[in-house]
């Protein structure tokens, strides 16, 4: 069963989703921190890069255990320090969005392809 909007499955515009908002978090928190610590924020978002781009559900999957760990990081630097409320908000929003956008392309993905039910 292939599920399909305007002859473009669904699963890439998940994609697309996706990716952007990986751009997203990855410039504005390296942009955010000092160097050396947005090195090291953006770091383990950066491995998981070549494998966002090939459109790999492996790495989708596992990049939606990550997420929510800089979902729950930058949601508590938001009501902890209160001068960087406003970006600390922005951006757990955009890394709530990928970690939304991940989930669909996973199970969008592997309907597409026949995978058993996910």
């Amino acid at each position: 069963m292939s599920i399909r909007t305007s002859g473009r499955p669904l699963s890439r515009y998940a994609h697309s989703a996706v990716l952007l908002c990986h751009v997203a978090l990855v410039i504005g928190l390296w942009l955010w921190a000092t160097p050396l610590t947005g090195f090291l924020l953006v770091l383990p978002l950066l491995i998981a890069v070549p494998g966002l781009i090939r459109g790999r559900r492996y790495t989708a999957g596992w990049m939606t255990l990550l997420i929510s760990g800089y979902i729950a990081a930058l949601m508590s630097e938001a009501q902890a320090v209160p001068s960087r409320h406003d970006l600390a908000l922005v951006f757990s929003v955009i890394a709530a969005l990928e970690f939304a956008a991940l989930v669909l392309f996973v199970r969008w993905s592997a309907r597409e392809n026949g995978v058993a039910r996910i």
